[in-house]
């Protein structure tokens, strides 16, 4: 059992989870959220993205190219519609008034809440006392960004992108399977938020707001960081969309994942070969990444934001697409996610060329 984290009730926490969390084994600052890639790009004069180039969504005959016609894009513009509309996410929430809080009984409560958000359309949840470093230190307009005292504990939640759709990135079909991905981290953060609400307890909803999502993902027990710089999980691979809502409800902590993710990114290099952007380092783990929009101090494999930004046209996603650990489900790939976490080089590399040979990770419509 995980430890008790949360004190809305007067419940003692404890920093010990932290010590056995594998996104802290280093000591970094906090990072402000105006160093991320999306909001440097319009506060940087320089930033390499401001000068792309638009590709055009028709072929040199002038008919759309596949999965960029009109409908596909208006399927993209849909799919982001509930995510472009929602309200409250960032802000705190408050008690339904009248309500007397129950603390008695941490293990029913959480598992009462996780059972809400995969109601509410997660695939995974997890449970973590908030690590400080992992809040933004100010927002994209250099506000400073600090939790409520109290509010502690987070839950992370994993919500899917389509498998079928993600196939063919970069694409506007692919892209709106991102944008559904965002509209339901809308819809699970609201809904699970409003649950806590309903107890007596405060809840904040965040997206990508507030606190980076992935090392807080890493810390509820929901996967570790691959090569290609995103969260990979046991269900889902990096086909994931990840949001949390931050509370002061005791919950029970999760305990970090190991999936042997960081042995095989360091036998694998899909990602890179298909990175249109060669925005993914093919060499070793550093602990400081190439631009302002990395956050220095971890060790792990950085991205190089501005060159993927620079490359994007409708989104892009070929680094999710072509993930070995990005599958459908099947008996027969939950046997392969069991090998890879025995960390052998040799089942590693086996399993890399059957996924080659069962042509896995290519993109439909051919070479972008």
């Amino acid at each position: 059992m995980g430890l008790v984290a949360g004190t809305q009730c007067g419940r003692e926490t404890s920093s010990e989870l932290h010590m056995r969390t594998k996104a802290t084994e280093d000591r970094p600052e906090r990072f402000s959220q105006r160093n991320v890639g999306f909001n440097r790009q319009h506060s940087d004069e320089k930033h390499p993205a401001r000068n792309k180039k638009t590709r055009s969504p028709n072929d040199e005959t002038g008919r759309p190219r596949p999965y960029h016609a009109p409908e596909d894009f208006a399927l993209q513009a849909g799919a982001w519609a509930v995510a472009r509309r929602a309200q409250g996410m960032g802000e705190i929430w408050e008690p339904k008034e009248g309500v007397e809080p129950d603390c008695s009984e941490p293990e029913h409560l959480t598992a009462r809440v996780k059972e809400a958000a995969r109601l509410y359309g997660a695939t995974m949840v997890g449970v973590a006392r908030v690590d400080p470093r992992w809040i933004y230190e100010s927002t994209g307009d250099a506000e400073p960004i600090e939790l409520p005292e109290g509010v502690d504990t987070t839950v992370v939640i994993g919500v899917p992108m389509d498998y079928e759709l993600m196939r063919s990135a970069p694409s506007a079909v692919a892209a709106a399977s991102t944008g559904n991905g965002y509209s339901r981290m809308a819809f699970a953060t609201t809904c699970t938020a409003q649950f806590f609400t309903e107890l007596g307890f405060r809840a904040m909803p965040c997206g990508n707001d507030t606190g980076l999502s992935i090392p807080l993902a890493v810390d509820a027990g929901l996967g570790e960081c691959g090569r290609n710089g995103l969260l990979i999980t046991r269900e889902l691979g990096p086909r994931v969309r990840l949001c949390k809502v931050f509370t002061d409800a005791p919950l029970v902590a999760d305990t970090p994942a190991e999936l042997g993710v960081r042995s095989f990114c360091g036998d694998c290099l899909k990602c890179c070969d298909e990175c249109p952007a060669n925005a993914i380092t093919r060499g070793e783990q550093t602990t400081e990444g190439p631009t302002p929009s990395n956050h220095p101090g971890i060790k792990r494999w950085f991205v190089d934001p501005d060159k993927c930004l620079s490359f994007w046209r409708v989104s892009c996603s070929s680094c999710i697409r072509s993930c070995p650990f990005n599958k459908p489900e099947g008996r027969i790939h939950e046997w392969a996610r069991a090998l890879v976490e025995r960390r052998s080089p040799a089942i590693n590399r086996f399993l890399l060329r059957l996924d080659d040979a069962l042509g896995y990770g290519k993109r439909l419509g051919g070479k972008y």
